[in-house]
């Protein structure tokens, strides 16, 4: 936790998470605020007002709609349209979810959040809990932001966050959020689904609506395929087995730079995934904010648009987009 705070700014959802750092808050500081980022031009939930009217804590709404639709919506769009798959929990959590509330922090007062992440001695390392280990989806944030945070679920276990919050009769959401939280259009044009060898099988409806790795909804072909390539210039899905997902290399763009390298070439833990365990790569920076990647051992479904997170043992160093080229 950031020195000499004595108060805190809790992003409250409503969920089960935040409820319980709000409770462990209520315990631990002198005064305590709450905020709801409004993304959907909806008002907070019943379970976030009522939680704050027990334990008499102020909820602040900051409406964010607009900043959302800009940030997070048209860039998401923008990225599929381009064949990418954009991670935009990632980029919201950096560009607005803890970017809104950051701009309302009072002096001496520690912006806190339910994620399952530590951030200790000016570093952001995995949560305890290896099942909601979350620090993946906050390597995008700036060392600004961080630096002012507080995770009261660091060392925490989900299955005990719950029972908190439970034993202290505080509404929350039964239901937590595991999908895009708006939807898309699809805006692509219909083409070619094509072999490795450059044979038509079959259409597809939109680049916009696939992904490297996704097998279902792309039709039947010769045996099991898979999307293996998304070639906008030509507007073709170029589809395979599952062996050609596998690659050893891959560049990553618009790097955040939380531990700055002190060398250009170094090895580390990469994940590409939010499910997907890390694995041992090496990072050769071209410049400041772009780097190649070799893995040790050859990754699947590598996908452009995706949030690539380095690790140095727990301790996040960086986290930059993934790219196919340069």
């Amino acid at each position: 936790m950031p020195d000499n705070n004595s108060s805190a700014l809790v992003c409250l959802s409503g969920g089960v998470d935040s409820t319980a750092a709000l409770l462990r808050c209520f315990n631990e500081f002198e005064e305590v605020r709450a905020i709801f980022v409004n993304t959907a031009g909806k008002d907070a939930p019943q379970e976030a007002y009522d939680s704050c009217e027990k334990l008499g804590i102020q909820l602040i709404i900051a409406n964010a709609e607009d900043l959302f639709r800009k940030q997070i919506k048209e860039v998401t769009q923008k990225l599929y349209s381009l064949g990418l798959t954009p991670n935009p929990c990632a980029i919201c959590n950096a560009t607005v979810k803890l970017a809104v509330p950051f701009g309302k922090l009072k002096e001496n007062e520690v912006l806190v959040t339910g994620h399952y992440a530590i951030y200790r001695e000016g570093k952001l390392l995995r949560g305890k809990d290896p099942k909601k280990d979350q620090s993946y989806f906050l390597s995008l944030v700036s060392k600004k932001i961080l630096d002012r945070m507080y995770f009261p679920l660091a060392d925490s276990i989900k299955t005990s966050v719950r029972a908190e919050v439970i034993k202290a009769k505080l509404p929350y959401l039964i239901s937590e959020s595991q999908d895009l939280c708006f939807s898309l259009g699809s805006t692509g044009k219909p083409g070619k689904i094509v072999n490795k060898s450059g044979e038509e099988t079959g259409l597809h409806t939109g680049l916009d609506g696939y992904t490297i790795g996704q097998r279902k909804g792309i039709g039947a072909h010769d045996g099991r395929k898979f999307v293996v390539e998304i070639d906008k210039k030509n507007n073709r899905l170029i589809i395979g087995d599952e062996e050609d997902l596998y690659t050893k290399q891959c560049y990553i763009t618009d790097i955040n730079w939380l531990i700055p390298p002190k060398k250009t070439k170094f090895t580390c833990l990469a994940q590409i995934r939010y499910r997907k365990p890390a694995t041992a790569a090496t990072i050769t920076q071209i410049n400041k904010n772009t780097a190649e990647v070799l893995f040790e051992t050859p990754q699947k479904s590598v996908a452009p648009g995706q949030v690539l997170t380095m690790y140095e043992k727990n301790t996040v160093l960086a986290g930059g987009i993934i790219s196919k080229q340069l």
